[in-house]
């Protein structure tokens, strides 16, 4: 079963650390709002088989827009957020 992890907490948060513990090969993880710091920590590891997305417009409201470029974050606009939605069977907020 595909499931959508949407995380808005920042590294460092009790949640951050529970959302990476729950996520799965085949899961997909959309980072939102704070959570987006972490593309430019490299202290995380992400586990693999996960598809790592990024929201861009809260990218670029933390200057990060190019943070992104060159690693293995896809940047995704609102409609793209949406399509990850709609495309997963479950969708769990963290």
């Amino acid at each position: 079963m595909s499931c959508l992890h949407i995380l808005n907490k920042a590294p460092g948060e009790p949640r951050f650390d529970a959302c990476l513990s729950g996520l799965t090969h085949g899961d997909t993880l959309l980072l939102i709002e704070n959570a987006v710091i972490a593309v430019v920590h490299n202290t995380t590891d992400w586990p693999e088989g996960v598809k790592l997305n990024v929201l861009l417009d809260d990218l670029e409201a933390r200057g990060l827009k190019d943070a992104a470029v060159g690693k293995a974050w896809l940047s995704v606009d609102y409609p793209g957020f949406v399509t990850l939605t709609t495309e997963s069977e479950k969708v769990v907020c963290w």
